[in-house]
């Protein structure tokens, strides 16, 4: 009798459903920033919007959800539709954490909003991969150096790296079919 061992994961990508909207630009548009509660998201997220303050001009409005091992509730969800022009999502990390983010991600493209979710480099591939596999390929991620979790809070902000920025920027703004996984 052998052990069969399945993963949970896939590497095949579902066609994309989930569409990919951009804006012209960033400057003077209201940005939302939804914390999934992970430990120092919201100094991250704290830290890109600081960023883009200062370089793009815009108006950062911070959310977070209850939990980041759920969905964010649908009244959640329209408000940040409402109320912003784009949005970043933090943090798509480890197992239920990626994929609820990725899940959120694609419930506010599904909107119509420009959204960019934010990742550290241990979870890179699987945040790249998660989005894929629910058909939300097109949608843009930056990368922070990990750890974030269990640092202090300004190290956390300070993570945010011109590179990073430019990512998200990239994300909500420009155009294309799909990710390169």
């Amino acid at each position: 009798m052998g052990v069969t061992i399945v993963s949970p994961t896939s590497h095949e990508a579902a066609p994309e459903s989930v569409p990919r909207a951009t804006v012209h630009a960033l400057h003077g548009q209201t940005m939302g920033f939804l914390s999934n509660g992970r430990m120092n998201a919201d100094k991250v997220l704290e830290g890109v919007a600081a960023a883009l303050v200062r370089l793009h001009g815009i108006t950062p409005r911070l959310y977070a959800k209850r939990a980041s091992s759920a969905p964010a509730a649908d009244e959640l969800l329209d408000r940040v539709t409402q109320e912003c022009d784009a949005a970043v999502v933090a943090m798509l990390d480890c197992g239920s954490g990626a994929s609820w983010a990725a899940a959120d991600m694609a419930a506010l493209a599904g909107r119509g909003l420009p959204v960019c979710g934010m990742t550290s480099t241990l979870f890179e591939d699987l945040s790249r991969q998660v989005p894929a596999v629910r058909g939300a390929g097109a949608l843009g991620l930056a990368v922070v150096a990990h750890p974030v979790g269990g640092i202090p809070q300004r190290e956390a902000f300070e993570r945010v790296t011109p590179l990073a920025v430019d990512d998200v920027v990239f994300a909500l703004t420009t155009e294309i079919e799909r990710y390169a996984p």
